[in-house]
């Protein structure tokens, strides 16, 4: 599976849930989770590798960020 896919995957599975149950007010993410899943599927199978990359950047940064708040 190249690396694009995997990370399709990963953006499909964080549509369905925030891995910190409520996502932060600006996730970019939350666009898609507002959609039905058929929907927010065949978006991110739209997404070039760019867009993907941006979105587990983004998602990236904030897990981190999140993940240190709660063990200060």
């Amino acid at each position: 599976m190249n690396r694009a896919l995997n990370n399709k995957t990963w953006i499909k599975g964080l549509t369905m849930e925030c891995p910190h149950g409520i996502p932060v007010s600006d996730c970019p993410l939350n666009g898609l989770r507002s959609l039905p899943i058929s929907e927010a599927n065949r978006v991110i199978n739209e997404m070039n590798d760019e867009q993907v990359n941006a979105y587990m950047k983004t998602h990236r940064k904030c897990y981190n960020h999140r993940v240190k708040s709660q063990t200060v």
